[in-house]
């Protein structure tokens, strides 16, 4: 799908603007579902914290050396 940038809306002086997704030179405008869409990727970056916190366990509980947690890093 390519990468995608997410711009949240702008409620300053005037007239707001509401959020966008680009992507190849596209625009989406997020007329109706900014918020719920910016709640979204509030929720995902938790989850992809909270997996890369406990995706990497401390060195002295596992008990293994720096060369197998590697090779275990690997194949996760």
């Amino acid at each position: 799908m390519g990468n995608w940038t997410f711009t949240p809306g702008s409620s300053g002086l005037g007239a707001g603007l509401n959020a966008t997704l680009q992507h190849e030179g596209r625009e989406i405008e997020l007329s109706y579902t900014a918020s719920i869409f910016e709640d979204f990727l509030h929720a995902m970056s938790a989850i992809h914290s909270e997996f890369n916190r406990r995706a990497t366990p401390p060195a002295a509980a596992s008990g293994l050396c720096a060369a197998e947690r590697a090779g275990m890093a690997s194949r996760v």
